[in-house]
């Protein structure tokens, strides 16, 4: 076969492994009024589903570009490809939320394989000269994921159901794995591995102890035996795993990357920019569908509002940080950010849909100024031997913001909606007798579920709303103050880089 036609299959398999993955997120957060309401799932299970596809993306993303270059990155993407097909299939048939939490987790393994191989691929499928193209058209699949998921999502849940957001990726994966393994060029150099096993082992524990201890700190007790032993296990696991990198040969965190002013002030504001992302999208499905009663589809569109400016305004960002660099752009993104939480937290309650369009839109106008610039202005203070584990460092610094954001502003939409309905427990309990415990703590959180079950007239569906309502911008309260954080740290950033040493 012709070399050229060879490559361009070879690359557009990359890419649409790299797009099923890239769209899987903002497709299951448009679904999960949808999971919620057929499973009878609660917030903090729904919770659960997304950090713990978090979780498994984030502990072994550093590992994985070091096992593909000791094993193969053709094969262990393959590997990666066949996961995603198992979650497929799971989730697809899932009749309990555990069971589709599980998937989730397998999904968020796969996309540890599937995120830093597909560009090490891409770039591979072109010669030397050629690399910044392989880059770029990394960029578009995973633009072009990001800006057409909600849609995707939402014209699936329309017409054929939330299992369909799994089970169409069956056939797209049963279709790249024999072009992968036919026209996606092979390595002929292989490494031997390098990998911080230890480090990956106490990574885990630091990030599955606090994401525990927070998520379940209301339903356990916060001074619980368990919740205190969760917190000193992610103390101690954390102080273990500094000292283990700071001494290793081989770590996964270079610690001194971090006396570095221009890496550490970006790296941890967008970490609280992911996080906000991470929030929004989770909670924002939530309220159109549970609250104003609107369909998948146009929550699907209304989220487009968030990820088309993403798409079309990266490249033109991306050229006005060149003259202005990353400060000015990302304290404008901030400030955008801002507006996003004034108006989910101010004005949701008025009813209106315009404020949620706004917001929506602040939110996608502060994401692409503030993301694009914080990476280039980390790596470029770099030298360029380091920028591979810096990357990788600063992605998974990154997920650990959405991760943690969710997990704690999971707390405050949970813990605020319990307190206000805690006077009316007894009531609620009556009026939904008839249904189970698990769908009664399933329906607290989706008054039009109860009002369509109960009618308009129920006198526990006003108790619904407003508790709702209060909780989903308490949840945003904590955003706004995140951002304010972020700003501050932003204020620290160098007006010039200067580079470290290996």
């Amino acid at each position: 076969m012709h070399i050229s036609i060879k490559r361009a299959f070879g690359v557009a398999s990359i890419g649409l492994g790299l797009m099923v993955l890239g769209m899987l997120w903002s497709i299951v957060n448009t679904a999960l009024a949808s999971i919620q309401k057929e499973l009878s799932a609660t917030v903090l299970q729904l919770q659960w589903l997304m950090n713990c596809f978090g979780i498994f993306l984030c502990v072994p993303l550093l590992t994985m570009g070091k096992l593909g270059d000791a094993y193969g990155r053709k094969r262990l993407f393959l590997f990666g490809l066949g996961g995603t097909l198992a979650a497929s299939i799971l989730a697809g048939f899932a009749h309990h939320i555990g069971l589709l939490i599980v998937s989730m987790g397998l999904y968020g393994l796969s996309g540890s394989i599937i995120l830093p191989l597909s560009q090490a691929l891409l770039v591979h499928q072109f010669p030397e000269s050629q690399k910044e193209r392989a880059i770029g058209l990394w960029s578009i699949f995973a633009s072009l994921s990001l800006a057409i998921g909600p849609l995707v999502g939402g014209l699936i849940l329309n017409f054929w159901g939330w299992r369909w957001i799994y089970l169409f990726n069956i056939p797209i994966i049963l279709l790249v794995l024999p072009m992968i393994f036919f026209f996606v060029e092979k390595e002929k150099e292989f490494h031997k591995p390098h990998c911080d096993w230890l480090g990956v082992g106490l990574l885990a524990l630091v990030v599955g102890s606090l994401v525990m201890a927070i998520m379940q700190g209301p339903a356990w007790g916060w001074d619980s035996m368990i919740i205190l032993t969760l917190f000193g296990l992610f103390l101690i696991s954390f102080s273990l795993f500094v000292i283990l990198e700071r001494k290793t040969e081989t770590p996964l965190f270079r610690p001194d990357l971090f006396s570095q002013r221009s890496f550490l002030f970006s790296a941890i504001p967008n970490g609280f920019v992911i996080g906000f992302i991470w929030v929004a999208f989770f909670l924002i499905p939530l309220y159109l569908q549970n609250m104003k009663g609107l369909s998948p589809f146009k929550t699907g569109l209304t989220l487009l509002l968030v990820t088309i400016p993403v798409a079309i305004l990266s490249v033109p960002v991306s050229k006005v940080y060149k003259k202005w660099g990353a400060k000015p752009l990302m304290l404008c993104g901030l400030s955008f950010f801002i507006v996003s939480a004034l108006l989910q937290s101010i004005f949701v309650s008025t009813g209106s849909y315009l404020p949620i369009a706004l917001g929506c839109f602040a939110l996608g106008l502060g994401w692409v100024l503030s993301w694009g610039p914080s990476i280039s202005c980390a790596l470029s203070s770099l030298p360029h031997n380091l920028a591979g584990i810096a990357s990788g460092m600063f992605t998974t610094v990154q997920e650990l913001g959405g991760i943690t954001t969710l997990a704690i502003a999971g707390v405050f939409f949970r813990q605020t909606n319990q307190n206000l309905l805690a006077p009316q427990m007894d009531s609620i309990d009556r009026a939904l007798s008839h249904f189970s415990s698990d769908q009664v703590q399933s329906l607290i959180t989706n008054p039009i579920a109860v009002e369509n079950k109960l009618g308009s007239s129920s006198p526990i569906l006003l108790w619904l709303q407003e508790a709702f309502l209060k909780s989903y911008a308490a949840a945003f309260w904590y955003l706004l103050g995140l951002c304010i954080i972020a700003i501050i740290l932003t204020l620290f950033l160098p007006k010039k880089n200067n580079t470290i040493s290996e």
